[in-house]
């Protein structure tokens, strides 16, 4: 219960601060504060500071951007444009009040806040490459977006500043307690409509009623059918024939991609020079590995011993020195193990970062190239890959360029690039059935002004990273009033759960108004094959009953009550409330009680800051132009 508590209350301050730093993302960008304050062409005055349509606009596109652009309608442009004018005004008005409180924010503190933004950050560190592709994708640049942290911070401080200074007093609190934590138990009857199903008859005349009473509400939607054709890299890599000769002409030039490189497995004796070593140490150090070579030369079966008892890398030694293998390439020694090709064979001594170190070549493994035959496969992968990136790339552009000189054909872009012209089914603007047709890109381009009015192809669509489409209109077919014979099944069934809804309400009516007749209301259930279901220590929130019967059960005010009340799908629900527990501050430790003090005060800050805004709102010379 305290979770679930402590996650609504502390969502809503987490909101407060997230919303002051997306909002730089979404609503106030650069042309906000390049534009917002110009005195010519303004919008809206907020006290003598004017808003400018530029501004307007642009936040207004920004916020367009994040609906669905194929369920935007005249009546929800409108709505919206209202929504993202008020919350300019809101802000700065809101703006306006914290710099006249004295709050404000250093350059310094900015940025600050800046480089320690996730967004912007690589491997736990600012980057600098983020922040300029963050920065350019938002049209904002370094200075105006500075501006806008430093705006986001100052509305935070203001609104921190009632968030601190707000206070609850133990007896709200307990209250809260009493209430918020409080459980409930009873039981609850159900009344299915599908008891009345069977008996529900829908007459003709009551189906021709309603039809011509709701006649908008049998309009098919507007849809649209489409000719399409797509290119894919897979349809090309299917085209693509790879000969011998190519296969052979590849491995030749890159022998090198198949190349196991050689191996060594070797021991060592080191001859460490510490870290701090002055150059006579060095050369000390040298001179010690020259002799031993030296020995070894004359005397190369020491080479196990010295490698146990006079090397300083003493893991190795428990190993008579040896290491794992060394593979050319990914050692700093290639130059000189090349020179080791003759099991036993010792090198000189060889500086290293360790010191100084004489190897002896237990093992070798040289070179080999992999034969043509085995690799094959993967070098027709590689060429085939490569091949059909080249043409999709090629064959992309001429799409494009096809599809825009004979725009009111697909025909030309088909026969050129061999493709075929395929159909979908005619969908509305919400979207069709199928993958195709439910792609909202494809959508919006269907029902855009060029494709669906002027006619035209569409610009290249892409569906995923290696296939386009091009498409057209090929039908458009206008909103048009279905016929009863089409929507008499649909009308049918509506108004025969309409009626089920009436009969479950009329009989769970009647059994309330028996509720000093146990005897009627036994046979209620008996003849209905009804039953109550109890649900004990409920909480506001509970999973033990549907939503609506459980805030039913907390609605009502006396224990030995009850209620009816229809449900979403129809049925009609009674709640008998049998009793009330009312929650226990007592029942929580200190620290609980102290934390949830905390949140119920910045609870109330929050509702004070916003009881604020609307103060000044209310206060606000607001002239609309």
């Amino acid at each position: 219960m305290l979770q679930k508590l402590n996650e609504r209350i502390q969502g809503l301050v987490a909101w407060i601060v997230i919303i002051l730093i997306a909002i730089t993302f979404t609503l106030f960008g650069v042309d906000y504060y390049m534009q917002s304050h110009q005195a010519s062409n303004a919008v809206v005055e907020v006290n003598g500071q004017p808003i400018s349509a530029q501004a307007f606009e642009v936040n207004y596109r920004r916020a367009r951007q994040q609906r669905d652009a194929a369920q935007m309608t005249a009546a929800s442009e409108k709505a919206l444009k209202k929504e993202v004018l008020e919350d300019m005004i809101v802000n700065e008005v809101s703006v306006q009040a914290a710099k006249d409180n004295g709050f404000d924010v250093s350059v310094e503190q900015a940025n600050a806040a800046i480089l320690s933004i996730p967004q912007f950050q690589e491997d736990g560190h600012f980057s600098a490459a983020r922040y300029q592709q963050a920065l350019s994708g938002a049209m904002f640049t370094p200075e105006s977006f500075q501006k806008e942290v430093k705006q986001g911070m100052l509305l935070n401080q203001q609104r921190f500043a009632f968030m601190g200074s707000a206070f609850a007093l133990p007896n709200e609190i307990k209250r809260f307690v009493k209430l918020y934590m409080q459980t409930r138990d009873y039981d609850y009857l159900q009344i299915p409509i599908s008891l009345f199903m069977s008996n529900s008859q829908v007459s003709d005349e009551a189906i021709n009623e309603y039809y011509q009473k709701h006649q908008k509400e049998f309009i098919a939607p507007e849809k649209v059918s489409i000719e399409y054709v797509r290119l894919s890299m897979q349809q090309l890599r299917e085209q693509i024939k790879i000969s011998d000769d190519e296969l052979k002409r590849y491995y030749d030039e890159n022998q090198s991609s198949f190349l196991t490189p050689a191996q060594w497995q070797v021991a060592h004796i080191l001859f460490a020079v510490p870290d701090d070593a002055s150059a006579e140490t060095e050369e000390q150090v040298k001179q010690k590995a020259d002799e031993a070579y030296q020995s070894l030369q004359n005397n190369p079966a020491q080479f196990e011993e010295w490698a146990k008892t006079k090397s300083d890398d003493k893991l190795a030694a428990m190993n008579n020195g040896a290491l794992p293998w060394l593979v050319a390439g990914h050692s700093e020694f290639d130059k000189e193990l090349a020179k080791l090709t003759t099991k036993g064979q010792i090198s000189p001594p060889i500086k290293s970062a360790h010191g100084y170190e004489i190897f002896k070549l237990i093992d070798y493994k040289p070179a080999t190239i992999k034969p043509l035959a085995n690799v094959q496969s993967e070098i027709k992968d590689q060429l085939l890959g490569e091949l059909s990136q080249t043409k999709y790339a090629q064959a992309l552009e001429q799409l494009s360029d096809l599809s825009y000189q004979s725009p009111d054909s697909l025909q030309p872009v088909a026969d050129a690039l061999n493709l075929t012209i395929e159909k979908a089914a005619p969908f509305p603007r919400r979207g069709g059935d199928e993958a195709l047709t439910k792609n909202k890109e494809v959508v919006n381009a269907a029902f855009s002004h060029d494709v669906l009015e002027f006619g035209n192809n569409s610009e290249p669509i892409q569906l995923d990273n290696d296939s386009v489409i091009v498409l057209r209109v090929d039908k458009h077919l206008p909103a048009t009033q279905k016929t009863l014979a089409e929507v008499k099944g649909y009308i049918t069934k509506k108004l025969a759960i309409r009626n089920a809804e009436q009969f479950a309400k009329k009989l769970g009516e009647t059994f309330l108004s028996a509720k000093t007749d146990p005897a009627a209301q036994k046979k209620i259930l008996e003849t209905n094959q009804l039953q109550w279901h109890q649900v004990e220590q409920a909480m506001r929130d509970t999973d033990k009953a549907d939503p609506a019967i459980n805030d039913l059960a907390f609605s009502l005010a006396r224990t030995n009550t009850q209620q009816g009340r229809s449900l979403k799908n129809g049925d009609f629900v009674i709640v008998h409330l049998k009793k009330i527990n009312n929650g226990q501050y007592k029942s929580l430790d200190k620290e609980q009680q102290a934390s949830l003090a905390q949140q119920i005060e910045s609870n109330y800050g929050v509702m004070d800051y916003d009881l604020y805004v609307k103060s000044l709102l209310n206060k606000a010379e607001i002239n609309r132009h």
